[in-house]
């Protein structure tokens, strides 16, 4: 079977049926659940489909939020997620396309592969537009499961690599002459892995990733003394770690960065 199919819309359905999405991801049925629920990342991650979002209802087992689309079209969108039956129902309660409802069934074909099968169906839609609108729907959902694939392929290669790391890591890095040092400069810790960088004439070592759920930090790069997560908008100072954007996850445990008498910068681990 290949990666990415469509199938075409079935007739005995409750709703019209505008057609089927199947497509087998590199990822964990556990990411999935995680990245069903992550209802903040819609902006950030899928920004070619959504400008905006804001919370309405959070639970265990799904949410309501109100949705501004990146064309400017609002909705309210819920989500719903069954565990026991691997699936999440994703309904338009109100806005622009209302009443239609995203089914989706995951299929475990190994422990870090699962197949997905995503349903569409739309109030009101005629039999000679189900195959255009179904195909529109597959298009749209190929580009956010691309962009998906990637932030969850990320997040489960950090948590893998937090188990690999030995207790015993080094505390303590030398680096070389401060005036040497091109900056910024990716180092590993007692660790953990930060950015080394002159922050307002301070050498600073903040995380490469974020205390939320791992994003790469390190990927938008430093404005000022402000870096932020590419996945649910975090802003940190990282001169003191504090988060921006009203979160209560900082960044703790900063390293203390030193320049000794001979000049060289020293990198040492706190907890």
């Amino acid at each position: 079977m290949p990666d990415h199919t469509f199938h075409a819309a079935r007739d005995d359905s409750r709703l019209p049926h505008a057609g089927t999405y199947r497509r087998v991801l590199p990822v964990s049925l556990e990411r999935l659940y995680e990245n069903a629920l992550d209802w903040e990342h819609l902006p950030h991650v899928h920004g070619a489909s959504f400008a905006g979002i804001r919370s309405l209802a959070v639970g265990p087992a799904g949410w309501r939020a109100a949705v501004t689309a990146a064309d400017g079209r609002e909705s309210v969108l819920e989500l719903a997620l069954e565990r026991d039956h691997r699936r999440w129902i994703t309904r338009v309660a109100d806005g622009f396309g209302a009443g239609a409802e995203i089914w989706t069934h995951a299929f475990l074909v190994d422990p870090a592969r699962v197949d997905i099968v995503v349903d569409f169906f739309v109030p009101g839609l005629a039999a000679t537009d189900r195959l255009r609108v179904g195909e529109s729907y597959a298009r749209l959902y190929a580009r956010l499961y691309d962009e998906d694939v990637a932030m969850m392929t990320e997040r489960q290669r950090q948590l893998d690599r937090r188990l690999e790391r030995a207790r015993d890591a080094e505390r303590t890095l030398v680096l070389g002459l401060r005036n040497e040092l091109a900056l910024p400069l990716d180092i590993t810790v007692g660790g953990r892995e930060f950015v080394l960088a002159d922050v307002e004439g301070t050498l600073v070592a903040f995380p490469r990733q974020c205390p939320h759920q791992l994003g790469p930090l390190s990927a938008a790069g430093l404005r000022g003394r402000v870096v932020k997560c590419p996945w649910h908008g975090d802003r940190f100072d990282v001169l003191t770690g504090a988060n921006l954007s009203g979160r209560c996850t900082k960044l703790a445990h900063l390293p203390e960065v030193r320049v000794d008498g001979y000049g060289r910068v020293e990198i040492h681990a706190v907890h």
